[in-house]
């Protein structure tokens, strides 16, 4: 199977841990078939890459399957967003967040997980993309 090697850029913008989740899957499956990934974390969703917080959102379709989802955790076949943020990052995927929302939800850059590479508005994270295929969650 030929793959086109286009990157691939997500916008991370819904704070729902399944949205977020299934985002992720995205991340590692275009890394592992050799794709440049840049994901960049605004508003609700760059609640997960901030330290030392647990974040279990859902929104409201999410929240008619919490009980599955806790269930499927607890047995370990969904892992967490921190086991999946670590995974891409060891696979060379880029990291960034949103400087108005680390405004907006007043934190700094000290407050971040390791694996972000960089704050940046949304202009200069859609001039960095250049060519590569963009989704928004």
């Amino acid at each position: 199977m030929e793959t086109d090697k286009k990157g691939l850029s997500i916008i991370f913008h819904s704070g729902s841990y399944d949205r977020v989740y299934h985002g992720f899957s995205i991340v590692l499956v275009a890394l592992a078939l050799g794709r440049e990934t840049r994901c960049f974390f605004t508003y609700w969703a760059f609640q997960y890459l901030v330290k030392g917080k647990a974040v279990f959102q859902l929104n409201e379709e999410g929240q008619t399957h919490r009980k599955l989802l806790e269930e499927h955790m607890k047995k370990g076949h969904i892992q967490n967003i921190s086991e999946l943020l670590t995974q891409a990052k060891s696979l060379d995927a880029k990291f960034y967040v949103c400087t108005n929302s680390m405004g907006l939800l007043n934190i700094s850059r000290d407050e971040l997980v390791n694996e972000v590479d960089k704050s940046m508005g949304l202009t200069t994270f859609l001039a960095e993309t250049g060519q590569d295929q963009i989704l928004f969650i």
